[in-house]
């Protein structure tokens, strides 16, 4: 899902995370390597899984358990010195967001990462500062979508087209819907608002 990088709302271009595993992206780099004569085919067979599919898919989740906290998915894990702590997830941004819910989803216990912003819940999150704006920028499309669910077919279109894999678009929306809903899950009890 965070590979489709769609805007979680309408002043982003997209989530503000990597286009390289976008599929417009991937069928570039595919032209770029066959031209260059190069007999590779990059495909991303994670593509139509979200991250918690993905991790309950995990061939041993002992082992993951064991180990990621010890992994990295923040997007700015320097930002702790800030709190005049040693570089870890800040708790707050994208991919951060999405790793407190796949891990959830996925593992079905505790997180025990170590985050700059622990609990999401402890208090109202505010959305001026770091600690609440991609929260309320989840919240906010996630409403769009419980509002509006074929809204997410448009919102899969807007950070790059989907033509090269005209029979998976279904798919990716798909993902794209059962994605946010491993977000929501984790910020259903969440609050968060300017303070």
């Amino acid at each position: 899902m965070i590979g489709l990088n769609v805007p979680l709302d309408p002043l982003r271009l997209g989530a503000l995370s990597t286009r390289t595993t976008h599929p417009f992206y991937m069928a570039r780099m595919n032209e770029l390597l066959g031209a260059l004569g190069i007999p590779v085919e990059l495909m991303n067979p994670f593509r139509h899984q979200t991250k918690g599919e993905m991790v309950a898919g995990c061939g041993d989740l002992a082992f993951l358990r064991t180990l990621n906290k010890h992994s990295m998915s923040c997007s700015s894990p320097a930002k702790a010195r800030y709190k005049g702590l040693a570089p870890q997830h800040c708790g707050t941004c994208v991919p951060c967001l999405i790793r407190r819910a796949s891990l959830a989803a996925g593992l079905g216990t505790a997180d025990d990462t170590q985050y700059a912003v622990p609990s999401l819940i402890a208090h109202t999150l505010d959305t001026t500062a770091a600690e609440g704006e991609h929260v309320r920028s989840f919240q906010l499309v996630i409403e769009r979508l419980r509002v509006n669910p074929r809204a997410a077919s448009a919102l899969v279109r807007i950070p790059g087209p989907l033509n090269d894999a005209p029979n998976e678009v279904d798919d990716y929306v798909d993902v794209f819907v059962r994605g946010m809903q491993e977000v929501g899950s984790l910020l259903a009890p969440v609050k968060a608002k300017p303070i």
